[in-house]
């Protein structure tokens, strides 16, 4: 008897078709793995965004520390307002707060972000002496913001100061104010700054130096066969094609700037100069008997004056320049 199945045996057609199973066997399992790589993501939003901006609009409008908690009302916006604008003072609660922060975004701006880009551009282009950019510059980077602050504090203020041993060596000691650097009103905040440029600069090296790596080396070279120097290809050629990242620096360094606290924190906690807002939320909210609420409404203020500068700002650099793809 012939077992060879006929191609037009009728049985053939109830032969069970696995393919289609496997295909959406295969299809599930995608969707679950996409699920599953989403889902992280997601909860990290609802929880760290969406959930704590909803609890520190809520907290803005109630007065809470650790023994009572009620509706405040606007009552804690007022309290914010009155000290940023100097009509009432405590302590880091004061005017100099607001102003301080303020200074760090030109100071970042037109100071850190220019020297940042030509250090960049001196270690992209292997121009003499880049090596030593990259050692001196990168320090700030790879330790942490602590030991950061305490290093240079020993090495401005104190008795036995790197900086006061050498102004002494040249007989400038007079210029050495008596209660010390940090603790003198018009020279703290001056101090703080020059560290802010010493350590801003170098994280931002490392994201422009990997987004100027992408610049094509036909470009450069073809801009030298041209005759092109050095400042001409680092102004017509890499800034231009780098554009975008220096809008997201731009806006992130913004951000960074009103989050400010640790230095002053760490340096000179008791001087009321060198506060900043960043400084009020977290000593408020470190402190048992203090209320809540001013810190929360705080961050709000801040949130919607952030969100206002870093617009504007957004619309400003994309007016007067514009993107490259490369």
């Amino acid at each position: 008897m012939d077992k060879t199945i006929s191609s037009n045996n009728p049985d053939l057609g109830l032969l069970p078709n696995k393919k289609p199973a496997s295909m959406q066997a295969k299809k599930r399992r995608d969707k679950i793995f996409a699920y599953s790589i989403l889902a992280w993501p997601l909860l990290h939003f609802l929880v760290f965004w969406l959930a704590m901006n909803v609890g520190t609009i809520w907290l803005s409008f109630n007065y809470g520390n650790s023994t009572v908690s009620y509706f405040n009302g606007l009552k804690n916006y007022e309290n914010v307002l009155k000290v940023l604008t100097g009509q009432v003072e405590s302590g880091i609660n004061n005017h100099h707060s607001l102003w301080n922060t303020l200074s760090l975004i030109p100071l970042s701006l037109c100071i850190n972000l220019p020297i940042t880009l030509l250090f960049s551009f001196a270690i992209f282009r292997k121009i003499k002496g880049w090596r030593a950019y990259q050692i001196v510059l990168f320090i700030p980077a790879m330790i942490s913001a602590t030991v950061l602050c305490m290093s240079f504090k020993i090495f401005v203020d104190g008795e036995g100061s790197v900086l006061k041993k050498f102004l002494q060596s040249i007989n400038l000691e007079k210029v050495i104010p008596p209660e010390g650097w940090f603790g003198n009103a018009k020279t703290a905040w001056p101090i703080m700054l020059i560290f802010s440029v010493w350590t801003g600069i170098s994280t931002n090296i490392i994201y422009f130096g990997s987004s100027m790596s992408r610049v094509s080396d036909g470009v450069i070279e073809s801009a030298q066969l041209d005759g092109a120097s050095e400042i001409r290809i680092f102004a017509q050629i890499v800034l231009p094609m780098i554009w975008p990242t220096i809008c997201t620096m731009s806006i992130s360094i913004i951000s960074s700037c009103f989050a400010w606290y640790m230095p002053s924190l760490l340096m000179s906690p008791t001087n009321a100069n060198t506060t900043s807002l960043g400084l009020i939320i977290v000593a408020t909210t470190k402190n048992a008997g203090a209320n809540i609420g001013d810190a929360a409404a705080l961050g709000v203020l801040i949130g919607i004056f952030g969100t206002i500068v870093i617009v504007t700002l957004r619309k400003l650099i994309n007016r007067f320049a514009e993107e490259v793809e490369y």
